[in-house]
């Protein structure tokens, strides 16, 4: 039995194989690539970046499991099936959303809320078997108020305008030599603005022991957790708890901690990979 798994964001997509029939001390085939929303790549880009896939990691498989951004409706989950069923050897190919791995993988067979940190944001309700309900996600311009990418906007904005302290400024300008007509160029006339913001996210972790920085992200956070789970129940976020996914949490998961513990609510779980969790879940 040949499973290939995928796990795909905005940014990257983690895929592995797993061979039943392989010693658990031999290391599954990975490969990792670029992100395939169906929302922003043609069909034509999509199955150029899974021929590179099938290149490194084979073209037949027993079972295709895909969880990805942006698969998130009929029309999504049929693109991006078709596409697998074009590059690859299988029969059973299910293509679902980033969330549907992203609670299995942080909740397992219990209910609960389950969120993405990444490049974007996103969360649900999982009722131990199924997503129940869901947070409206209405992309990096007016949401995606957890991911790296509004890490990114507040600090970004807040060099610019002289908010951050000059210590801070002059770091950032060290690192990233940017004029204000260079990030206006870079958001408005040149695709992937949303990672290009996101990008920023090493800045701010390497400096999260700067009061500024570690203010600058508590308040980003708070705001985070007031939007994204106010269509939850009070009950579900402290007795049920959240999960979180994703590298943005794992890599600001002490002040996480801290936020959901003020609000009294229950942590679950941080998981910055779902793959590593899939891996050895039954899935099916």
């Amino acid at each position: 039995m040949r499973r290939l798994l995928a796990d795909s964001g905005s940014t990257k997509t983690d895929w592995v194989v797993i061979s039943q029939n392989i010693s658990p001390s031999v290391e599954p085939a990975t490969y990792s690539g670029r992100g395939l929303n169906p929302h922003i790549l043609s069909v034509e880009e999509i199955e150029d970046e899974m021929d590179r896939v099938a290149l490194h990691l084979g073209r037949n498989f027993d079972e295709i499991r895909f969880y990805g951004a942006g698969v998130g409706n009929p029309q999504m989950v049929g693109k991006i099936s078709d596409c697998l069923a074009n590059v690859f050897e299988c029969s059973d190919v299910v293509a679902d959303s980033d969330m549907a791995g992203a609670a299995r993988a942080v909740l397992g067979a219990r209910p609960g809320i389950a969120c993405i940190m990444g490049t974007g944001s996103n969360s649900c309700h999982y009722n131990g078997s199924v997503i129940d309900r869901k947070s409206v996600s209405l992309g990096y311009i007016l949401d995606d108020c957890g991911g790296g990418v509004a890490f990114g906007r507040r600090l970004l904005s807040d060099v610019f305008k002289g908010i951050a302290p000059d210590a801070v400024a002059d770091e950032f300008f060290s690192c990233y030599r940017l004029t204000p007509p260079q990030v206006v160029d870079r958001l408005y006339s040149q695709p992937g603005a949303n990672k290009w913001i996101a990008g920023f996210m090493p800045f701010i972790v390497s400096h999260i022991s700067d009061p500024y920085i570690s203010a600058m992200v508590g308040d980003v956070l708070e705001t985070f957790l007031e939007r994204e789970f106010c269509c939850y129940p009070e009950w579900q976020l402290r007795e049920e708890g959240i999960g979180f996914v994703g590298s943005v949490a794992f890599l600001l998961g002490d002040h996480l901690r801290d936020a959901l513990g003020r609000r009294g609510w229950m942590l679950r779980d941080i998981v910055r990979r779902p793959l590593d969790r899939l891996m050895t879940d039954n899935y099916n």
